[in-house]
C-alpha cells in the first residue's frame, strides 16, 4: 500500500519525514514521467512533476511535487488549498480488472499515466467521501517491481546516514545499484 502525498516544497516535506518522523531514506526522482504521457480528465495534460518514495515497513510513503500549472490532480488538489494525504495507492495483479471494477464501483477514473502505445500505467480514480483521498491503481511492472524492491530494501537497512538520495529517473536510480 501507498500513502501518496502531494506538496508545494519538496523539501520542507523531506525535512519533515526524515529529521522530526526518522522516515528514510527518501529516494527523489528528478522526474517521474518518462516516455509515458499524462491525461487529465480526458486530456492530455503537459504535467512536471518530482517525487520521492521510501518505505515505513512495507508502506510506501510517495511525495508528489508538481513543477507547472498544467492540469493534474495534483494541482487540483495544491489549488484548493490543501496539501499532504492525497491519495492510497495499490499495485494489484490484475491491473485493468482492477480499474474496471472501481470504475462499476461509482470511483471514476479522473487521471492517467499512459506508456508511449496507449495502455494505461497508473490511473487516479475519486473515491467516496469516507475514503477521504483519491485512489491511485499501478500496473506492476518488472520494472516497477524491481525500482520499489530496491527502495524497500534501502528503506529496511537504513542507519540515518544520507536521508535524501536523488536521481534523474527511476532508471538511474536502478541502474545506479542503489539497494542492493
Amino acid at each position: 500500500m501507498q500513502l501518496g502525498h502531494v506538496v508545494p516544497d519538496m523539501d520542507a516535506a523531506l525535512q519533515v519525514w526524515t529529521q522530526t518522523l526518522g522516515v528514510g531514506p527518501f529516494v527523489v526522482l528528478e522526474t517521474s514521467k518518462a516516455n509515458r504521457t499524462f491525461h487529465h480528465r480526458g486530456s492530455p495534460s503537459d504535467v512536471d512533476f518530482s517525487i520521492a518514495i521510501s518505505y515505513v515497513g512495507e508502506v510506501m510513503v510517495e511525495i508528489i511535487m508538481p513543477f507547472n500549472d498544467a492540469p493534474s490532480p495534483y494541482r487540483e488538489f495544491l489549488d484548493s488549498g490543501r496539501q499532504g494525504l492525497h491519495h492510497y495507492g495499490f499495485w494489484p495483479d490484475q491491473f485493468e480488472s482492477s480499474c474496471d471494477r472501481l470504475a462499476a464501483a461509482g470511483m471514476p477514473e479522473v487521471s492517467s499515466i499512459r506508456h508511449p502505445d496507449g495502455t494505461r500505467d497508473i490511473i487516479y480514480c475519486d473515491a467516496p467521501a469516507s475514503l477521504g483521498v483519491m485512489m491511485e491503481i499501478a500496473s506492476l511492472t518488472p520494472l516497477r517491481s524491481a525500482f520499489l524492491g530496491s527502495i524497500r530494501q534501502l528503506s529496511a537497512a537504513w542507519d540515518g546516514e544520507r536521508p535524501v538520495r536523488r536521481y534523474a529517473s527511476r532508471e538511474a536510480f536502478i541502474q545506479s545499484g542503489a539497494g542492493r
